[in-house]
């Protein structure tokens, strides 16, 4: 036999004997995708607004979540404006989830709703972040006729607590108002690291050069401003607030007797 000739056969043996390791090496299935739908798309960037703000989520940023085109993602979803109202819309109903029916007992009530509502913007920064720079959404969303606009719905429970306090129009309509926006406000704050006491130490040192006799206010306070904390701020105002409805009502029944 020449000696190309063995060399081949030698060859075709060592890859015979090859094969079957080769064949035993099965790849493992490729992970099989979320089936997609709106209300699938709507959930995941409802939870990226949770260290994202909305205005930033965008039809692309959806997309490269679910490794999908961003056509797919309009086929489902539809336009811009459709994802910022749906994932708003999905923000309120997750919210009203949270709170208990009203007990009777105004200011209870009140409090029990306006902490629900501080815990959400804390837990959501990026619903807070866009509510404190965009008007469109605010509140009353885009939806089908057989869906429930959640941020109505959550509009009609805020005046429900309000006017139990029996209180005119007039007056239920500024508390409403000087709450919600108390409750933005610190919901931000907090989110946004804004607080004095996340930045002792900077407010701290900065105050120390200054001359205690030029400044000495500032100096008396300093410490307890620069430990000044989010929730102990919002629960501060949100008092302050109720202890005024409170006088309200007690003018409203001295003047009816």
């Amino acid at each position: 036999m020449p000696h190309g000739h063995q060399i081949q056969m030698s060859k075709t043996r060592v890859a015979l004997k090859s094969a079957p390791s080769r064949a035993r090496k099965r790849q493992a299935p490729p992970a099989r995708k979320q089936a997609l739908s709106r209300e699938v798309i709507l959930e995941r960037a409802l939870e990226l607004c949770k260290n994202e703000p909305l205005q930033d989520i965008s039809i692309v940023r959806i997309a490269r979540e679910f490794g999908v085109t961003p056509g797919l993602v309009h086929y489902y979803l539809g336009g811009r404006d459709q994802l910022t109202s749906g994932v708003m819309n999905g923000f309120y109903r997750a919210l009203l989830q949270n709170v208990s029916p009203v007990t009777g007992k105004w200011r209870a009530d009140v409090e029990h709703l306006f902490r629900t509502i501080y815990k959400a913007y804390v837990r959501y920064a990026g619903i807070v972040a866009y509510l404190m720079s965009h008007n469109r959404f605010r509140l009353f969303q885009e939806v089908g006729p057989e869906e429930v606009d959640h941020g109505a719905s959550f509009f009609e429970r805020t005046a429900s607590c309000l006017r139990q306090a029996r209180l005119d129009a007039r007056n239920t309509a500024m508390f409403a108002h000087l709450l919600l926006q108390h409750v933005l406000a610190s919901g931000y704050q907090k989110s946004s690291r804004q607080l004095p006491g996340d930045h002792h130490d900077f407010l701290v040192s900065r105050m120390r050069r200054a001359d205690s006799q030029e400044r000495p206010d500032s100096r008396f306070i300093l410490e307890s401003f620069a430990t000044l904390s989010g929730d102990a701020a919002f629960e501060a105002g949100l008092q302050l607030i109720l202890d005024g409805m409170e006088r309200d009502i007690q003018r409203n029944g001295s003047s009816r007797g």
